[in-house]
């Protein structure tokens, strides 16, 4: 049987942990909300409609509003990879949310987006990734 002293076993111990907490760490960003509301006009929108992000944030979009939305991206860097993000799903009941995580997928730039069913009534937003401090 092998002997290994203790305190080589919490060496070990801590040797292993220590990248797993800064990868979780590393991941782990800010939340930030935008709503999807009805205006006292009548008019639908992104509330705010300017929103800034840095890779590793969640954007969480949140239906306060009676019309079913989505954020459906535009324009965006051209190295971007959106893929499934490209298009959201929609959100249909008050209070619903729909969190999108910027990540790789998501180069520093400026992203448009729209909700699909309400666009020409003016229901556009702009992400910003990695150019704010």
């Amino acid at each position: 049987m092998l002997h290994v002293p203790r305190f080589g076993l919490l060496l070990v111990a801590i040797a292993c942990a220590a990248p797993i907490a800064a990868a979780q760490t590393a991941s782990q960003g800010h939340l930030s909300t935008g709503h999807m509301v009805d205006r006292p006009n009548g008019q639908f929108a992104f509330d705010p409609s300017t929103i800034n992000a840095q890779r590793g944030d969640t954007v969480r979009f949140v239906q306060q509003s009676s019309a079913p939305h989505n954020v459906s991206f535009r324009t965006h860097p051209k190295d971007a990879k959106l893929g499934d993000a490209a298009v959201g799903p929609y959100v249909l009941n008050n209070g619903q949310t729909y969190d999108l995580v910027i990540d790789a997928r998501f180069p520093d730039g400026t992203y448009t987006f729209a909700c699909d069913p309400h666009e020409s009534v003016g229901m556009k937003g702009t992400l910003v990734i990695g150019t704010h401090k």
